[in-house]
């Protein structure tokens, strides 16, 4: 019994664009050591669990 031949196709996996949510359409630069995004970027981090930093935040993007 013959074996089928393995498949010589290779998903390629895109990820899509984090986005800095302190820079609003602007891309993470993963500007902090061992940072893989804004989930889990300890300045996004800082401004997002502080109410008066979040909405001075949301007072310079609108």
């Amino acid at each position: 019994m013959d074996m089928p031949a393995a498949s010589t196709r290779t998903a390629v996996r895109t990820r899509p664009d984090a986005r800095c949510p302190l820079r609003p359409g602007q891309p993470c630069t993963l500007c902090q050591l061992d940072v893989t995004g804004p989930e889990d970027c300890p300045v996004v981090y800082l401004v997002m669990s502080d109410d008066e930093l979040r909405e001075g935040l949301r007072r310079t993007q609108g």
